[in-house]
């Protein structure tokens, strides 16, 4: 089994976030960010769960420290209300997630699965492939079955990492918009679907459009 680190000083809460993901994961408890960070020293977790706000050190100083040691580690990081600031600091790690509390338990799951996709998908920090289509931020390129694909660049070029990032995971228009673009990104979420029907139009030129789907009413997903 997966195991995973639960960063709750809420005894109850993190008595049934335990419960929530008993079938995948074997998880140890701490009630602050200080004991956590001890905890992630001696242990190799697969998962953490921090709440936004914690005795000693907080979610994000935790994030901060994984960034300092140069560690990717999942983490999905619980908010009682949605604050635009500190969802910004927490999506600037890849591999975090920003969950509010009042969802429900399924969209708490699936928010986890989506984590570690999006975590077993990556390969590398600029360059990342999915079947015969590979994007390198690097170099600023998109290629499809060895055809570099001149007129994806800026952000189509974000925006089809992110796709290939996140590939069989259905994406929500306003988890797009929050990656690709920002929290606190001028640009409305309006501007999703006119990106994404520009790219279409690139892929299509090599054949490659079929990947991108649209799930109606949700988003869209590479698949």
């Amino acid at each position: 089994m997966l195991k995973a680190l639960i960063v709750e000083d809420d005894k109850l809460l993190a008595s049934s976030l335990k419960k929530y993901i008993s079938e995948k994961f074997i998880s140890d408890t701490c009630s602050n960010g200080i004991e956590a960070l001890e905890k992630i020293e001696k242990e190799s977790y697969d998962l953490i769960i921090a709440d936004s706000i914690l005795p000693k050190l907080n979610a994000i100083g935790i994030i901060n420290e994984l960034k300092n040691k140069g560690l990717v580690i999942p983490i999905v990081v619980l908010a009682f209300i949605e604050c635009p600031d500190d969802k910004a600091l927490v999506m600037e790690y890849p591999m975090a997630e920003y969950f509010i509390k009042s969802h429900s338990e399924e969209s708490f799951l699936i928010a986890v699965d989506n984590l570690l996709q999006r975590f077993n998908n990556k390969q590398d920090s600029s360059l990342i492939t999915y079947k015969n289509l590979t994007v390198d931020l690097k170099n600023e390129t998109a290629i499809f079955d060895g055809i570099v694909l001149e007129n994806i660049k800026g952000k189509y070029l974000d925006l089809l990492y992110f796709f290939v990032l996140n590939n069989n995971i259905i994406l929500k228009k306003e988890e797009i918009f929050d990656r690709v673009w920002g929290v606190n990104s001028e640009t409305t979420i309006n501007a999703i679907e006119v990106y994404i029907s520009g790219l279409r139009k690139e892929l299509k030129k090599v054949g490659c459009d079929k990947y991108l789907k649209t799930i109606r009413g949700i988003g869209y997903s590479l698949t």
